[in-house]
This record gives C-alpha cells, sequence and structure tokens, in this order.
C-alpha cells in the first residue's frame, strides 16, 4: 500500500535526521575551533608560513584536516537525508513535483546551477512537506533565505580567501585570514539554520503522515 510505503519512508527519514544532526554538530565543533585557530593566526601567533612546525600550527593543520573530513561525512549525510525527504513526497503522489529525488541533490555539484537550483528544489520539499502554498514572487518560507543567502556568502568568501592565500604575500595572507574567518561564521549559522530546517521538515512530515492529511 503506498501509506505503507511512505510510513517507511519516513521513518528512513528520521533515522537519517538524525545522522545529518550528528555530523552537523561536528561541523559546529571544528569550524569552530578552525575559527579560532584563524583569529589567532590574525593576532601572529600562529604562523603556517614562517614556523608551520609548532606546536599550536601542527594542532591548527590537524583541526583543518579534521574539518574537512567532517565536511564530507555532512554532505553524504545530508545528500541522504534530502534524497530520502523528496523521495517521500514521490510516494505519496503529491502532485506538481518540479524535483526528483536524485536531482535534488544532484544540483549542489552543478556550476551555477548550484547557485540557485537546491534552494528551489529545498524550498519546494518545505512547501509541500508543510502542505503550504507557495509563490516564487513572494519571500521563502522559514529561515530558507537566511540558510541559503549565508552558504553563498561563506563559499563565495572561502574561495577568495583560498585564492588569496595562494598568492604568498603578507598582506594578501592577512586578508585571506580575515575572509576564511568571515566564511567560518557563515558556515557556522547556515549550518544551524539548516539544522532546524531538517528538523521542521522531518516533523512536518511525520506529523502529516500520522494525521492523515499529507500523504492521502
Amino acid at each position: 500500500m503506498q501509506e505503507e510505503g511512505v510510513a517507511a519512508g519516513v521513518g528512513i527519514l528520521r533515522q537519517r535526521e538524525k545522522f545529518a544532526a550528528v555530523t552537523i554538530y561536528a561541523t559546529f565543533a571544528f569550524v569552530g575551533l578552525g575559527a579560532i585557530g584563524e583569529m589567532l593566526e590574525l593576532g601572529g601567533v600562529i604562523d603556517l608560513v614562517d614556523a608551520p612546525d609548532a606546536p599550536l600550527a601542527v594542532v591548527y593543520q590537524a583541526v583543518m584536516l579534521a574539518n574537512l573530513a567532517v565536511f564530507i561525512a555532512s554532505v553524504i549525510a545530508i545528500s541522504m537525508w534530502i534524497y530520502r525527504a523528496h523521495a517521500n513526497l514521490h510516494e505519496a503522489g503529491l502532485p506538481a513535483l518540479k524535483f526528483s529525488p536524485g536531482w535534488a541533490v544532484g544540483w549542489y555539484f552543478i556550476p551555477i546551477a548550484n547557485l540557485f537550483k537546491p534552494f528551489q528544489a529545498m524550498r519546494e520539499l518545505w512547501t509541500d512537506s508543510h502542505q503550504t502554498s507557495d509563490s516564487f514572487s513572494a519571500d521563502p518560507p522559514g529561515n530558507l533565505g537566511a540558510w541559503w543567502g549565508l552558504w553563498i556568502v561563506g563559499n563565495i568568501l572561502g574561495n577568495i580567501s583560498t585564492r588569496l592565500s595562494l598568492l604568498g604575500d603578507g598582506t594578501t595572507i592577512q586578508l585571506a585570514i580575515a575572509l576564511g574567518l568571515a566564511s567560518s561564521f557563515c558556515t557556522l549559522f547556515s549550518a544551524w539554520l539548516l539544522l532546524g530546517i531538517i528538523r521542521q521538515i522531518t516533523a512536518a512530515q511525520t506529523d502529516g503522515l500520522e494525521a492523515a492529511q499529507i500523504f492521502e
């Protein structure tokens, strides 16, 4: 039965929400530690150029490697949640869905399109999970706009920071560190908002199934 399929799908979604939450909390920890390291760099306490083998510098570099590993884990966990959440909408037979589960994830990896398509897919996921009407000329629901804006700005600042750091000049290195720090704060706030969005959508699908209103 369709209802049984959706019930199983929502159960999987709740499990994936927990997995995603763990990776997001880990992101808070390591991005936060990385931000502390960046502030110490700005203050001259850590110098990765002239003293990369100093104890604090070694710890900072280890944190950056761990941060990369956590980021990869979070990408996997969040992608799995997004796929399942969209699949539940399709399993429920909701009409006029524009995004397939695969493309809801895939658009994140397509240059240029990844600036707006993932946001549109998440907006569809939010509105259909909550069974609310949506007009793309209206303000985005919930915290979607703030989440996506911080994510985009953080990525842009991070890319600029990386490019400047490759120049190796003292002045540009300081600017690169400052931009990297700003990127870290954008990432932290974006991750916090995303965690709320994930929980709200999961709850909406769960409550909708139990009330037999959303997935009829």
